[in-house]
Order: C-alpha cells, then sequence, then structure tokens
C-alpha cells in the first residue's frame, strides 16, 4: 500500500512537470505568433483586437528666456486611440525655465493655461477639468527628462498642447494631430 502510495505521488509529479513543460512551450508558441502577427502590418493588427497601436514621441522644450522658449517639434501626429509614450525634455538651463505639457481640445490651450497658473505649483498648473485636460505631464525642471503615457483620443482631428506655467502658453504650445 504504501508503495503504491509513493508510485501514485511520483507519477503526480511526473505528470505536473510535463503539464509545466507544455504550458512553457505554448507560452513560447503563443509570443512567437504574436510577434509574427505585429509583423504582419495592419491587416493583422485588425484581427488581434488585444494588441494597441503604440507611438513613441520625442518633444523637446528649448530656450532659456521667455522670449525663446518653444516646443520643438510644434506638431505631433499620433494613431486615433494608440498609446502615446512621451518624453518632454527640457533643454533649458535657467532656473525660471519649468515646463510641462498639456493636451486639450482644439482652441482651449490659453483657457487651459490660465486656470494653470491660477491653480498653480501646488497643482502642477493643471486643470482638474476632464472636459478641458486630454493629458498632462509632470513638470520638468530645466535639464530635466519627464516621461509620460496616455491615449490618443479615438476621433480624428486636431487638438492641442500647452505649457501651463505662468507665461509660457504665449509661445509654447502647439497642435497635436490624430488620424
Amino acid at each position: 500500500m504504501k508503495k503504491l502510495l509513493i508510485c501514485m505521488m511520483l507519477g503526480s509529479s511526473l505528470m505536473a512537470a510535463c503539464d509545466g513543460a507544455d504550458n512553457a512551450n505554448r507560452l513560447e508558441e503563443e509570443t512567437v505568433a504574436t510577434e509574427d502577427t505585429v509583423g504582419a502590418g495592419s491587416q493583422a493588427a485588425a484581427v488581434d483586437t488585444i494588441l494597441q497601436k503604440v507611438n513613441t514621441v520625442t518633444l523637446r522644450a528649448v530656450g532659456n528666456s521667455i522670449q525663446e522658449v518653444a516646443f520643438e517639434p510644434d506638431t505631433i501626429e499620433v494613431a486615433a486611440g494608440a498609446l502615446v509614450k512621451l518624453t518632454l525634455v527640457n533643454e533649458g538651463s535657467e532656473q525660471p525655465m519649468v515646463h510641462n505639457v498639456i493636451f486639450t481640445y482644439r482652441d482651449k490651450y490659453r483657457l487651459v493655461a490660465t486656470e494653470g497658473a491660477r491653480i498653480g505649483s501646488s497643482g502642477n498648473y493643471t486643470p482638474q477639468d476632464t472636459s478641458l485636460v486630454i493629458a498632462a505631464s509632470p513638470m520638468a525642471k530645466p535639464g530635466q527628462t519627464v516621461e509620460m503615457d496616455f491615449e490618443a483620443p479615438l476621433k480624428p482631428g486636431e487638438y492641442d498642447f500647452v505649457c501651463s506655467y505662468p507665461g509660457h502658453y504665449e509661445r509654447m504650445h502647439g497642435t497635436l494631430i490624430v488620424k
């Protein structure tokens, strides 16, 4: 009886180990299939609804005076509904060159900036009104780089982005084109 029990335990252990190997092989095969699907183009992406397009964007904040500040580039293009991985690089070196980027709806960047200035540094110069703000980055001090992820609007069209640090919005704004 004792030998039978030991044999059953060993058999169960072997079966579990074999099943684990099969699961690992299946996972590897699924990963390869997914990678092949991604490389196959837009038709494969339409079939696999789990995958989301990813757009990687670098936005530079340049200038060391209020007369020089700007976003480069001032136009960004992304796919509708894509995951946007944005890197904001603050190339300024002077203390007042603190920047953020807020994505908003067309012709709302001035309102967002003035509302952000009213909120102040304790609120990251960012309005909490979701009817105005699509996404907002943290503040980037001079020489600092910050990263953020957000989902692009589903509706194709033109949107705005702006730095809401007081006085910057007049020169630091641009267009987000969603296709």
